[in-house]
């Protein structure tokens, strides 16, 4: 049964996974590229992720290349393996019924799903967190050390399964004998960040001025508002997709959200899953008040034990609605998840299009100017010898230019760049987007 539903999970994480990379997965590729040095010196210092993903790309990629595919294969991988530690988890801390569920709903997850097709770290993270939780129930504290380590310098957020850990021991009223090995068992990880701490330090100098230079920018990454404390559940839920009319939208919530509650609160034995779940988006929420991480997907290494709890509560109701119950949980996940995968206006950005469609149209004295040079990489990994600029490549003399609107709100809220455009002479011919992705076409007078 679950050789059957990994396989299963498998093929979904294959269908369109072709679609265009969006920025930050152009970033992952540009950095695999990059020397040792390079990645050490010049790009991580001014990231927020440790290394481990970006080693594991740059291994990866030198055997299998830079495709959109080969990029997001590790991250299919990295999603099939989670669905079967899931499955080992629940058969552990429940029955083995309560297992085939969980995994059965984290294979049908839109969020996993779409998480598991991103050439970024977030899979890996969510890995390498169940496997950590079963070695945790297994009291393997060699691999314990071993993959909290992997774990820090994988994803910075994702430590917070750790605080959940401690509080479930605290309760269980471990004896000195295991907590002694338990708290060995972190000292790896400490001499890593001891080693890793002056990078990890100004990392976090570089975040909190760009707090101060693009305040916007700190919107995005997640600061503490009703919003983004609404959409975790909702995400977790229904994934990436959404519904244009929010009366709609929000009823179909409303409704969704009414019957998952009701289901998680009946799963009352799984105190591992709770405090996995409550504690970690408890202190993703403290955090956020200091240093903005309250987006959904930071947190998607809790959504295995939302799914442990829903299968739990499910495995509580009795016959005919048991039936009844699984089916609406499964057509749910099944909906949302195909409406990702088969509509493309639900991709990711699409950045592959628009650089195809702009260079086809670009003469030898044309230029796409960004309003910032960090937001380029998607741009340089579709045509990387393509004439682009940031403000400061704004003149006059070219025979079009080629405006990317991209984060405009964050990096030039007052428009400046189309007023020096504009200034200087050059008429607005149209605008185009590109799922998301706008830019504005500008020819000389």
């Amino acid at each position: 049964m679950i050789f059957l539903v990994l396989g299963i999970g498998l093929v979904l994480r294959l269908i369109s996974l072709n679609q265009s990379l969006w920025l930050d997965e152009a970033t992952t590729a540009l950095v695999a590229k990059m020397s040792l040095r390079d990645i050490f010196s010049k790009f991580l210092p001014g990231d927020f992720h440790p290394p481990l993903y970006y080693l594991i790309m740059k291994v990866w990629t030198a055997v299998f290349g830079y495709s959109e595919i080969s990029l997001r294969a590790p991250s299919v991988i990295f999603g099939v393996l989670t669905i079967y530690v899931v499955y080992l988890i629940g058969k552990k801390i429940y029955d083995k019924k309560t297992a085939v569920i969980a995994s059965v709903l984290l294979v049908t997850s839109g969020l996993h799903i779409y998480y598991s097709q991103e050439a970024r770290m977030y899979g890996l993270a969510t890995l390498l967190v169940v496997y950590l939780i079963y070695l945790f129930l297994q009291e393997s504290w060699i691999g314990f050390s071993i993959i909290t380590c992997l774990l820090g310098m994988t994803d910075y957020v994702s430590l917070m399964i750790l605080p959940a850990l401690w509080i479930y021991a605290i309760v269980k009223k471990q004896n000195k004998t295991w907590w002694k090995r338990f708290l060995i068992s972190h000292i790896p990880l400490v001499a890593v960040f001891a080693v890793w701490l002056p990078v990890f330090l100004h990392q976090l100098k570089n975040g909190v001025n760009v707090g101060v230079t693009a305040s916007g920018w700190w919107n995005i990454l997640g600061q503490v508002t009703a919003k983004n404390i609404a959409l975790i559940p909702v995400k977790f839920i229904i994934g990436r997709v959404s519904i244009d009319n929010k009366l709609v939208y929000g009823l179909v919530m409303g409704i969704v959200g009414i019957v998952f509650a009701y289901l998680i609160i009946r799963a009352k034995k799984l105190l591992l899953a709770w405090v996995w779940l409550g504690v970690s988006l408890l202190i993703g929420i403290i955090l956020s008040f200091f240093i903005p991480t309250l987006s959904y997907f930071r947190y998607l290494f809790a959504l295995p034990a939302f799914y442990l709890l829903l299968s739990a509560g499910i495995s509580t109701i009795k016959k005919p609605w048991f039936v009844v119950t699984i089916a609406f949980v499964f057509l749910v996940n099944l909906t949302s998840s195909f409406a990702y995968l088969l509509l493309p206006r639900f991709w990711r950005e699409d950045w592959r299009s628009l650089v195809s469609f702009v260079e086809a149209r670009k003469s030898r004295n044309s230029v796409t100017i960004f309003v910032a040079d960090s937001n380029m990489e998607a741009y340089r990994y579709y045509a990387p010898d393509a004439k682009i600029a940031g403000p400061e490549g704004i003149k006059s003399g070219y025979d079009h230019v080629w405006l990317m609107r991209y984060v405009k709100d964050v990096f030039d809220p007052g428009d400046k760049a189309e007023a020096k455009i504009e200034n200087l002479g050059y008429k607005k011919l149209g605008e185009y987007d590109f799922n998301g992705v706008v830019v504005w076409e500008y020819a000389n007078k």
